[in-house]
């Protein structure tokens, strides 16, 4: 009886693992593909990208070209500061000119003027304080 038993026993699980084993997998449904619709909503923004970078270059070409006649400008006003004896705003002028990409040209008229200003200020300085410490010992009237 065992036997007959085991025997059943061996038909049912193989009837089982038959049946399990037999089962028809369906296709998974087919997911939307990323590309498919993003391309048309993405043409306008790469448009107005390539557009605004074009803006911010064609801008920044512009700056790049006044630069030079801005920093001239300021060379100018300083020189004429220092005709008038303005040393100070003068050099105010010049410092503006510190973060500005100068010509060699330009540079070496920035290194003159503040040579000449420092020296006139020194001068004026000098020339101050002897008039003062005359006064102040008595000096001549």
């Amino acid at each position: 009886m065992r036997i007959k038993l085991a025997i059943v026993e061996i038909v049912m699980c193989a009837g089982l693992a038959a049946v399990s084993g037999c089962k028809k997998e369906e296709p998974a449904p087919a997911a939307p593909r990323a590309d498919q619709g993003t391309a048309s909503q993405a043409a306008p923004v790469v448009d107005a990208a390539k557009a605004a970078v074009k803006d911010v270059t064609d801008q920044a070409a512009a700056q790049a070209a006044a630069a030079p006649q801005q920093a001239q400008g300021l060379i100018d006003r300083a020189k004429s500061l220092v005709a008038e004896n303005k040393y100070t705003e003068a050099l105010s002028s010049l410092n503006q000119l510190t973060t500005t990409k100068l010509t060699d040209e330009q540079q070496k008229l920035v290194d003159g003027l503040k040579a000449q200003i420092q020296a006139a200020l020194a001068k004026a300085t000098g020339s101050d304080a002897a008039s003062a410490l005359g006064g102040a010992l008595g000096g001549k009237k």
